[in-house]
């Protein structure tokens, strides 16, 4: 198993407060402030694309990530219908901003796996449970700290919300088929290692064509895959970097024209598994139109192919 130690992504509590209005990275404009293109390489076909993600997921049989996320839970934060946030549809609409840490694992053998979070959530006075001395009652009441855990086997999911700190007893449901594997904090580990996976990968990858040219993003040659809209508007944007075996850098999801939702990768090579996540950064459009920083995640540890019970 290999730890990482050193932060790649930036921490949600640094810039709670900065709009981010646009997604262009210093050097990736040219003077009169166009993207950069790259007209020395061609852009490979779909096939290759696809040839080159199967190749990488069929060499590895399972994995297990462990990672810490700094949350922004935001007023007038959107609900996706592609990508859900298990942490932000727990809790209802917010009347102020709050931050907090959230640790989170995931494990993947064949087309199960097994997905889990703990949350703390500080008491706040609600003028009910926890009465404010000021009257204050924009708070959430009573302290909740508990762990979610979805367990997948290729079939079924059984869902556990356990406290683990009061005595409520666990909640427990079965439903048929996951409902995590889409879970937008693991697109990252999941674009990488089961992006053709029927649950857990790019499920409208049928639905997308490659651009005509690559441009530089990051400082590196990328070309977009890119879904055609579905009939409800919908479409996701793939930034792939064929030169590193065309990982992902850049998930963006788009309503119409407007962008909802952008995710940033950040990897390092592993000598023996290529390509690993080690970070990504998470830009949500907001109620009031502005796009702001939600999460920035730090993987702590990985194991590949060796799954430590």
């Amino acid at each position: 198993m290999l730890h990482i130690t050193s932060a790649t992504a930036a921490r949600c509590a640094d810039a709670p407060d900065v709009p981010v209005r646009n997604h262009t990275w210093i050097g990736d404009v040219d003077a009169a402030g166009q993207v950069k293109r790259d007209l020395s390489k061609p852009v490979p076909s779909k096939a290759e694309i696809i040839n080159a993600w199967r190749r990488r997921q069929n060499n590895v049989s399972s994995f297990q990530f462990a990672w810490t996320e700094q949350q922004c839970h935001r007023r007038g934060w959107l609900p996706n219908p592609r990508y859900a946030e298990r942490e932000w549809l727990a809790i209802p609409a917010l009347r102020i901003d709050r931050t907090y840490a959230v640790t989170k694992r995931l494990t993947v053998n064949g087309n199960s796996m097994r997905y889990s979070f703990e949350l703390d959530r500080a008491e706040e006075p609600d003028g009910v449970d926890v009465v404010s001395p000021n009257g204050d009652n924009a708070g959430l009441g009573v302290r909740r700290h508990y762990s979610y855990s979805s367990s997948y086997d290729g079939q079924r999911n059984e869902i556990r919300v356990t406290s683990l700190s009061t005595s409520p007893p666990v909640a427990i449901q079965h439903v048929g088929g996951s409902v995590d594997a889409q879970n937008l904090d693991m697109r990252a580990i999941m674009l990488t290692f089961r992006p053709l996976d029927a649950a857990m990968g790019d499920l409208l990858i049928d639905r997308a064509i490659t651009n005509e040219r690559r441009a530089f993003y990051r400082g590196r040659s990328t070309f977009l895959l890119e879904e055609r809209h579905d009939p409800a508007g919908w479409k996701t944007i793939l930034w792939i970097e064929p030169e590193r075996d065309f990982i992902v850098s850049r998930l963006a999801l788009y309503f119409e024209q407007r962008p909802i939702v952008d995710m940033d990768i950040d990897y390092r090579q592993d000598a023996r598994w290529g390509w690993v996540p080690t970070g990504w950064r998470i830009i949500e459009m907001l109620a009031d139109g502005m796009r702001r920083l939600s999460s920035a995640a730090t993987v702590t540890n990985y194991s590949i192919n060796n799954l430590v019970r």
